[in-house]
């Protein structure tokens, strides 16, 4: 009994995720996010000269500062998202975040 309704939830969850990729693949266009990313590129330089150019209290500043990066964490997050089906697709190994690589810098010694 448990099995049967541990089942039926987990496919009433696959339609959920199937219905949910229909509706990403035809809202988020490459169109629509471009206009998106323009918007808020947009945005963020309006709001970098008004920040520059208004007599605004320090906290206000670092607020915006602090939204306008938010935003642009947001924006990072969805695109590392969007990177990863991509490399699921292509069937290539998922980016590794953070990884780090040596690099070994020589001096020229006089």
């Amino acid at each position: 009994m448990k099995e049967k309704k541990l089942e039926e939830s987990l496919e009433a969850v696959r339609r959920v995720e199937r219905h949910l990729e229909s509706i990403a693949e035809n809202v988020l266009t490459k169109d629509t996010m471009n206009h998106f990313m323009k918007a808020g590129e947009e945005f963020a330089q309006g709001l970098n000269v008004a920040v520059k150019t208004m007599e605004i209290p320090k906290e206000t500043k670092d607020r915006i500062h602090s939204a306008e990066r938010e935003v642009l964490l947001a924006w990072k997050s969805f695109i590392d998202a969007v990177l990863t089906e991509i490399d699921k697709e292509m069937g290539a190994a998922p980016s590794k975040k953070g990884e780090l690589k040596k690099i070994n810098v020589k001096r020229k010694t006089k």
